[in-house]
């Protein structure tokens, strides 16, 4: 696992699976966060591969093994995300097939729309990780 990687598992709180499927959990990163610098330095602002490595880090833990992004359908980046603010990550809309997962991947922050994700994954089973 790379660094960024492990900050941004650090970084997250408050999982949950709900019945309908979903699963969700929070991030709040400090202005010291590895994924801040160099982005924008005068105005420090999340990348959007950190947004997609909180989509993986809900993901893992809701299907508790590693997995492989294959590919971005769809990204969609409307606001930005600074220091210290809390952001909500959903995945919903699962399909899977043959270890392959389609899903919708929402971040907000509060009721604001921050990006919203198309994806496909390759799920990794526990031997082969």
């Amino acid at each position: 696992m790379s660094r960024i990687a492990g900050e941004i598992r650090n970084q997250m709180y408050g999982f949950t699976v709900n019945g309908n499927g979903e699963a969700s959990a929070n991030f709040r990163f400090r202005e010291e966060f590895i994924g801040f610098q160099g982005h924008f330095p005068e105005r420090k602002v999340l990348p959007g591969v950190c947004q997609l490595q909180c989509v993986q880090a809900v993901l893992e833990a809701w299907k508790g093994q590693r997995i492989h992004l294959q590919e971005i359908v769809s990204a969609k980046y409307m606001v930005p995300v600074g220091p210290g603010d809390e952001i909500s990550c959903r995945c919903l809309d699962m399909k899977e097939a043959n270890h392959v997962a389609s899903f919708r991947a929402l971040i907000t922050r509060g009721e604001e729309k921050v990006s919203d994700f198309r994806l496909r994954v390759r799920l990794i089973s526990p031997d082969r990780a």
